[in-house]
């Protein structure tokens, strides 16, 4: 389970990265930072796992959102965790509209009423 939470956070970031284009170079010490600091991964690990799926079309960001929703149902903490860092990525380089909407998405998810 632990691997599919991991995969699944990776390409919440990743489709934020992919979504304008952003500078990979910036994006990726954010990208490996975080992932060495949440899922205990090493610094050759995130950078793999970053360019797999940055080289992967992904059509079911849906399913990644709500296996990172369902994984931290009652885990606010780490829901606003995430939420700061996927703003961090979106604010770093290029922002539009589309990447805020991505966002909400998230965090409608994430805090359902």
């Amino acid at each position: 389970m632990d691997k599919m939470i991991k995969e699944s956070v990776a390409t919440l970031f990743c489709h934020a990265i992919k979504l304008d284009n952003k500078d990979l170079k910036v994006e990726k010490p954010l990208f490996c930072r975080f992932m060495g600091e949440n899922f205990d991964c090493n610094s050759e690990e995130s950078q793999k796992l970053l360019e797999e799926i940055m080289n992967k079309d992904c059509d079911n960001i849906d399913t990644h959102i709500s296996i990172v929703s369902n994984a931290l149902y009652n885990e606010p903490y780490w829901k606003m965790h995430l939420l700061k860092q996927l703003n961090h990525i979106i604010f770093k380089s290029n922002i539009r509209d589309e990447d805020y909407d991505f966002f909400d998405k998230v965090k409608e998810s994430f805090f359902k009423r």
